[in-house]
């Protein structure tokens, strides 16, 4: 599924995986440099484990849309990982606050709703 991403006046859209069994979101590198976060600016590390033990990630904040449900401030893990082998990952912390997220595997299907104001 594809998301709009933006920090500052920065912006961009990119595919996104939702993942339940993530602890957070994490944001690769690349689309961090993108959106106009400075690596050596961070001050908020944040300790990395799973499958990547050996990532330095800081936490950003990122508004994301998806559409046709409004914005929502996210927490994003920045890593120091490529998205060439990561991708923009959708998890447990903040993502499921916001959203109501239904799979039904048998069907291949899943279904996103916001959560009520």
């Amino acid at each position: 599924m594809n998301v709009d991403l933006a920090h500052g006046s920065s912006s961009l859209t990119t595919p996104a995986l939702i993942d339940s069994g993530a602890a957070m979101n994490l944001l690769p590198f690349e689309l961090g440099e993108q959106l106009g976060f400075v690596w050596e600016e961070q001050r908020l590390f944040l300790p990395m484990g799973g499958l990547l033990p050996d990532a330095k990630a800081f936490a950003v904040p990122v508004t994301l849309t998806i559409d046709p449900f409004p914005p929502v401030e996210l927490a994003f893990a920045w890593v120091d990982v490529s998205q060439a082998k990561i991708r923009v990952l959708l998890g447990q912390v903040n993502f499921f606050q916001h959203f109501k997220v239904t799979f039904t595997a048998y069907e291949k299907h899943f279904e996103i709703s916001s959560r009520p104001a």
